[in-house]
């Protein structure tokens, strides 16, 4: 007590824990901006105001630039709290919260640079669409990226680039201000329709070689010699922390709909074609609030215990079998949060597919969100399986 008179930081957890209490005050919000974050196709203002004031963009970064260096457990509580109000808002809050660890694995001169950026926000698009041309100091960039969520309300852009004569190298992640980079407003989806996730495009724009880091040293926690050098939180690999950050989106999911449905639940009648005068009476609806609540608490255990994973890389080098559990877990957790929602959907009324539902949503969120490249469970299930048994992850989003 006596060091905060003193004008010293509050420790770094009490730091991140304020961040969820604030968050955990703007669920019910979140919830209700939902409807027009779909018709904007974007993060609502107020949301962005919001959680920038509330520190969930800082909770990852490093505490001498202002961040939180936050727990494990808190982010993914954070992350999955905010989906629990707005998936589409959860989402790219996930994507900028983890990108804005980048910086601190990279040369100090982009350390610098970046982390000066008032309210910081990057997104990352991972797949190599991008071409890094090497000249004197640099790359010269040239690209066009079709997934690159929230980049409207970025500053920081980090793209994924195949670089010429170093394709046995594999892809490198540079780094290039938003203002030079075109959005093209063309997202328009079935599911997760407020992501903004549209198509960014850069045209021969240099980027400095420090701002810039090969994919494979990402997935390695290998990085240069800088002032983090020595701060275990930040040398840990950067795509574990991925497969760790992005599952707690689609845990929040499954909660926001049992909460629709437990808030419903208590005024609903009789069944339709059924003798049934109460919904909450009906055996077959007991069965199915059953199993959405199993697959909604087998996807907490499994969210907890994938923050330990990457928790654990604290103290030890993650072995390859932890990584690929890592990636593996993400699409478990993805197959229990959607058939969580997609029960409680089925076990809920007709009126809940019109758009004026919270509960539809959910439902179209959470499948949409199910089939992203680096979540679906088929090929996160086969790097883990070909570990265990003594393969390669034959991935390289591990």
């Amino acid at each position: 007590m006596a060091s905060a008179l003193h004008g010293v930081p509050a420790p770094p957890l009490l730091a991140a824990h304020d961040v969820l209490v604030r968050v955990n005050g703007l669920v019910d919000r979140l919830r209700e901006r939902a409807p027009e974050t779909e018709t904007l196709r974007h993060m609502h203002p107020e949301n962005l105001r919001d959680l920038t004031e509330a520190g969930v963009f800082r909770l990852a970064m490093p505490t001498d630039v202002g961040g939180y260096q936050g727990d494990d457990f808190v982010i993914a509580e954070v992350l999955a709290q905010i989906s629990r109000g707005c998936p589409s808002t959860g989402w790219m809050c996930t994507i900028m919260l983890l990108s804005n660890v980048i910086p601190a694995l990279l040369a100090d001169d982009a350390v610098d640079e970046i982390y000066a950026t008032p309210d910081l926000r990057i997104t990352t698009a991972i797949a190599p669409t991008g071409q890094a041309v090497p000249v004197s100091g640099g790359y010269r960039v040239t690209g066009r990226w079709t997934w690159n969520t929230g980049g409207v309300h970025s500053n920081w852009f980090a793209a994924s680039c195949v670089v010429p004569g170093e394709e046995d190298s594999g892809p490198r992640l540079v780094l290039v201000p938003t203002a030079d980079v075109a959005h093209q407003d063309n997202w328009r989806a079935a599911g997760m329709a407020g992501t903004a996730t549209n198509v960014a495009v850069v045209e021969d724009v240099f980027v400095p070689a420090a701002r810039t880091i090969l994919a494979s040293d990402l997935a390695e926690g290998r990085y240069p010699t800088r002032r983090y050098s020595h701060e275990p939180y930040f040398n840990r690999p950067f795509v574990m922390f991925i497969n760790a950050g992005s599952a707690p989106a689609l845990l929040g999911m499954a909660r926001g709909a049992m909460d629709c449905f437990m808030q419903t639940l208590p005024t609903r009648g009789p069944i339709t074609y059924t003798a049934w005068p109460k919904a909450a009476e009906a055996p077959f609806l007991h069965h199915q609030l059953a199993k959405a609540q199993y697959d909604l608490e087998a996807a907490e255990m499994f969210t907890n215990r994938l923050s330990e994973l990457y928790q654990g890389a604290l103290h030890k080098r993650p072995t390859m079998l932890e990584r690929a559990q890592a990636r593996g877990y993400i699409g478990h957790i993805a197959s229990l949060s959607r058939a969580c929602v997609n029960q409680l959907f089925e076990a809920s009324s007709a009126s809940h597919v019109l758009l004026s539902a919270d509960m539809q949503r959910y439902f179209r969120d959470v499948n949409v969100l199910h089939q992203h490249a680096a979540i679906q469970p088929n090929s996160g299930d086969e790097a883990y399986g070909r570990v265990l048994a003594g393969l390669d992850p034959n991935s390289d989003i591990v």
